[in-house]
């Protein structure tokens, strides 16, 4: 069917006839009909290209041999590109078929950053990038900075043409200087973040009522004189982005119960899908943390609005626990509410007032901020406890690897602080949070978002047991072919060990560690077969709530939420005298019927389904960038320490060389073997070491080693060392 859009189809026309012209397809009929030309010298591949000028188009067919492609015959097609390739001399044992690019059906690189190039007659763009094969033109009208050695991002307005070069318009020239520091500018264009709101979109916050009215209030529990709390990393020093989303407090009831009170910002009261704030955190999908700048989901006035500032009265969701001494939930119930937080407290605070607090003499009266704090610390190391004897486990927390919501890292385990006990008493309250809202939306049946995360498989955690028994720590799978969780537990516990700590290794081992754990996912839930989270120890989908203003999945959450509580039906029928409370557990066993209205069921359902692409893609970059930042610090660290020598862990080795793990900052550099001048020599496979054919010296996976950083390719975060020494004896073979 032709399309509707006259420009697609001229576009579609002009593609199909040169992939005729091509060979991969022949034309026949009229009107035109189309086919794949059988023609076995033509592959499609995914090309990958080298510094050095030569390529080889990567084919998607399992066992099929990949093409090598000089750089004279890439017909204008870039690293990343998928290209038709025909092959134009067969392989054989010792080396690849070669072949020539005959066209480009998908580009992968329509923005760019590169340095600008001064020419006699004009400015060039030589990408940072040194398998882009080329240097870009630029349109007229480029900004007035341009200035050789300057880093700019580029978008692409014409690819290789014939003899024609591309072209290219700068969107934005990175960092304030030449030698500025442009890290977080090359993650955020690398992965096309955006920075700035539209204009639309920050009159619509602009506009959010800066006062609630009395239908704001209205079928809300009134919690304004509960003394709650917020708790934030503020240390961190984020502008807007890590504004509270969240209170907490906590009152003795008899027999010694706690009544914990979680009270998290109702920010899809304010919004409906199609709000332009919501329609922008919808394609925003989270707030991105880039080091100390700050993407977030929404303008700071949103924040300044909904957030639960000290003194300010906010509507919120307020979730009721009912807890006995040992830490387990005996009820619970969920209220729109009504709050007023009296403080907002640094995790940096809150350990210096417990200290102050732990100073105290028994006659003199503790305030009643430092009571609730120290209150909310004993309860914390009571589900602490309680989450560990049900599988549960964490990690400490990597100076590099921070988190910014202490419910979960984008790992997947708890990484917790050890220096900040207040870390520690926020994941226990956040985690039981989001666990009992997502279980109980589970049970009412209404459809949500939930994270999950698979185990590890034991292929996958091979390397690192290898790395772990080289040095001899005497981990091991209890069935070689899965990894359960308490294996994981057993290896947390082992690599964090005092003797691990001591010898200074146990960060090099976490980060090598969370490496093997796939990533996290989000899924629409209730599932058909439920599927746990393993990095949190769980058996069931994990589901978030606490973060209405820094996570989008968190806000619809909390409307899926609202839907149970406003529009659930808490009867089979309106003649039915059995009626449940759907604001806490104890309808579970008796509901039978569809909560939700069909219609409305089937609704929500679909715009679920309609997010979750959105959402989960959303994820996946946002962690790629901000691991990107993290490479670049890294080999920024490096580079301004070129020359000195540090110590590292060997965590691979290969017959071409080891690589080793450099303290402090848990950098990857490789030691090629080609620098090892006192001796010849020799992989052995086995024992994942190179060793010296006359002296007798080794280097083997595990061992402690000092490294000089030699050479550093900041942009593809390469790091070159130098060992120094020669190694320690070689071990007979067992």
């Amino acid at each position: 069917m032709p399309s509707p859009d006259p420009e697609a189809q001229e576009m579609l026309e002009i593609a199909l006839d040169g992939l005729v012209r091509a060979g991969f397809l022949e034309r026949t009929g009229d009107p035109p009909r189309y086919r794949r030309r059988p023609d076995e010298s033509l592959v499609v591949g995914r090309l990958r290209c080298s510094s050095k000028g030569f390529c080889f188009a990567i084919r998607d067919e399992p066992g099929a041999e990949d093409v090598y492609i000089h750089g004279s015959n890439l017909s204008g097609a870039w690293n990343g590109d998928q290209v038709i390739a025909r092959i134009t001399k067969e392989g054989n044992r010792r080396r690849s078929p070669e072949g020539e690019v005959v066209a480009v059906m998908e580009r992968a690189n329509p923005t760019l950053v590169g340095r600008l190039k001064q020419t006699e007659q004009d400015f060039r763009v030589v990408p940072l990038d040194d398998r882009l094969l080329f240097e870009l033109a630029l349109t007229e009208g480029s900004p007035a900075e341009l200035a050789e050695g300057r880093v700019a991002y580029v978008e692409v307005e014409r690819y290789p043409l014939g003899d024609l070069p591309p072209v290219g318009t700068i969107r934005k020239i990175l960092g304030d200087g030449p030698e500025a520091s442009i890290d977080a500018d090359l993650v955020c264009c690398k992965y096309d973040l955006p920075q700035e709101f539209p204009p639309a979109v920050l009159e619509a916050a602009a506009a959010l009522p800066k006062k609630l009215s009395r239908s704001d209030q209205k079928g809300r529990r009134d919690l304004r004189d509960w003394f709650c709390i917020t708790l934030e990393p503020l240390d961190l020093q984020h502008p807007h982005g890590l504004e509270p989303n969240v209170a907490v407090s906590l009152q003795r009831q008899e027999e010694d119960n706690w009544l914990l009170g979680i009270h998290i910002a109702d920010v899809a009261h304010w919004l409906d899908p199609e709000h332009p704030l919501e329609q922008e955190a919808q394609q925003r999908t989270a707030t991105v943390y880039l080091d100390t700048r700050v993407l977030p989901l929404f303008p700071p006035e949103v924040h300044s609005r909904l957030a639960l500032l000290p003194q300010q009265e906010r509507l919120a969701y307020s979730l009721l626990l009912t807890i006995d001494p040992e830490g387990v939930v005996q009820s619970f119930e969920i209220h729109p509410s009504l709050v007023q937080s009296r403080a907002h407290l640094s995790y940096g605070q809150v350990q210096a007032l417990l200290a102050t607090a732990a100073d105290l003499g028994p006659e003199e009266e503790v305030p009643e901020l430092m009571a609730l704090l120290q209150n909310l610390l004993r309860l914390s190391q009571i589900l602490r406890v309680k989450r560990h004897q049900a599988g549960g486990f964490d990690l400490p927390l990597l100076d590099l690897l921070t988190p910014h919501s202490a419910d979960e890292s984008g790992y997947g385990p708890l990484l917790i602080s050890d220096r900040l006990g207040a870390h520690a008493l926020m994941t226990e309250v956040l985690l039981l949070a989001n666990q009992t809202l997502g279980h109980h939306l589970r049970q009412l049946g209404i459809p949500s978002l939930a994270r999950v995360q698979s185990a590890p498989t034991a292929e996958a955690l091979q390397n690192f047991l290898r790395l772990a028994n080289a040095m001899k720590l005497d981990l091991n799978l209890q069935d070689p072919e899965a990894v359960t969780l308490a294996d994981w537990q057993r290896i947390c516990v082992r690599i964090t060990a005092p003797d691990v700590l001591a010898a200074g290794t146990s960060p090099a081992l976490v980060a090598q560690l969370l490496a093997t754990l796939p990533p996290v996912e989000y899924c629409l839930q209730p599932l058909q077969e439920p599927l746990g989270h393993f990095g949190l120890g769980l058996k069931e989908p994990y589901a978030t709530f606490t973060a209405p203003l820094r996570r989008y999945a968190d806000l619809l959450n909390l409307r899926a939420l609202h839907l149970a509580l406003s529009k659930g039906r808490d009867r089979r029928s309106p003649r039915s005298k059995t009626v449940v409370d759907l604001h806490g557990p104890g309808g579970y066993g008796q509901i039978d019927w569809q909560v939700l209205p069909p219609k409305l069921q089937e609704e929500w359902q679909a715009f679920l389904q309609a997010q979750l692409p959105k959402i989960q893609e959303g994820h996946r970059i946002r962690q790629h960038a901000e691991r990107e930042l993290m490479g670049l610090k890294r080999s920024e660290f490096m580079q301004k320490h070129l020359g000195e020598v540090f110590p590292g862990l060997i965590i691979g080795v290969q017959n071409y060389g080891f690589f080793v793990q450099v303290d402090p900052i848990l950098a990857e550099g490789l030691v090629r073997v080609s620098t090892l001048k006192n001796d010849w020599y020799e992989y052995r496979s086995r024992q994942q070491a190179l060793v010296g054919r006359k002296s007798r010296r080794q280097f083997r996976l595990g061992d402690r080693v000092e490294v000089q950083i030699k050479n550093v390719d900041y942009y593809r975060q390469q790091i070159d060392l130098a060992v120094i020494g020669e190694g320690r004896p070689c071990e007979e073979e067992e």
